[in-house]
């Protein structure tokens, strides 16, 4: 599920993943589709209909953009995707978020039409977490075993640079302003190199946090665990 969460479908195709893993395309189907009910074809499509919904509520970037970002091979292919799984268009995604929360939407329409993968782009969204999660102790934790010239960090924000399969990347990670009650996240700004790797980023920034965990499994466990005091 890591692999498929990085890309590797989407760049190396089922045979790939099989291949990294030791086994033949038909176990690799069969496998999974019993522990999860799906392929990795199914999955690997989810998955790239899921970051372009997020890039489309969270950011400005145009759909042309959002599409190739999102690991789609063209718009048309992001298109007949976003339609079939949330029975919208991107575009009309991208409104309805706009139109609940009162922001603008100005974009040239020229920017559509701009499919350069190579320029380096700043993308800014936020990576939604499950409750209980603590974002400022945990990137204070990150902060304090910094690897210098890897990473750094300053109170509530933590930087470190990625190597990507197409290129290269800075991403910025800072604890979203604490709240009662509410979604929890973490806001992150990346520049990539390669926009085609924008969902290997995401995915190795929400494994470097461990956004995927239970996180009321973790701390029923570690509840249930004497304290002696001592860490």
């Amino acid at each position: 599920m890591r692999l498929i969460r990085d890309g590797i479908v989407d760049r190396e195709g089922v045979q790939g993943l099989a291949a990294r893993l030791g086994y033949s395309v038909r176990q690799i189907n069969r496998l999974v589709t019993a522990e999860v009910g799906t392929g990795p074809l199914a999955l690997a499509r989810a998955q790239r209909a899921q970051t372009a919904r997020i890039l489309l509520e969270t950011t400005e970037l145009p759909v042309a953009r959002v599409a190739f970002a999102a690991g789609f091979a063209s718009i048309r292919q992001c298109n007949d995707t976003v339609r079939q799984v949330f029975a919208d268009t991107p575009s009309g995604l991208r409104r309805r978020v706009f139109r609940s929360t009162g922001r603008g939407h100005d974009l040239d329409p020229e920017l559509d039409h701009d499919h350069d993968h190579t320029a380096t782009r700043g993308v800014r969204l936020r990576l939604p977490a499950r409750r209980p999660f603590d974002p400022w102790t945990l990137i204070q934790f990150l902060g304090d075993r910094a690897v210098p010239g890897i990473e750094n960090a300053d109170g509530t924000t933590y930087r470190r640079s990625l190597r990507l399969p197409h290129g290269h990347a800075v991403v910025s990670l800072e604890a979203g302003e604490p709240r009662p009650d509410g979604p929890v996240f973490v806001d992150a700004e990346l520049w990539l190199s390669d926009q085609r790797d924008l969902t290997a980023a995401v995915s190795r920034c929400r494994q470097l946090l461990d956004l995927d965990a239970d996180p009321v499994a973790v701390v029923d466990a570690l509840g249930a665990i004497p304290s002696s005091g001592r860490w």
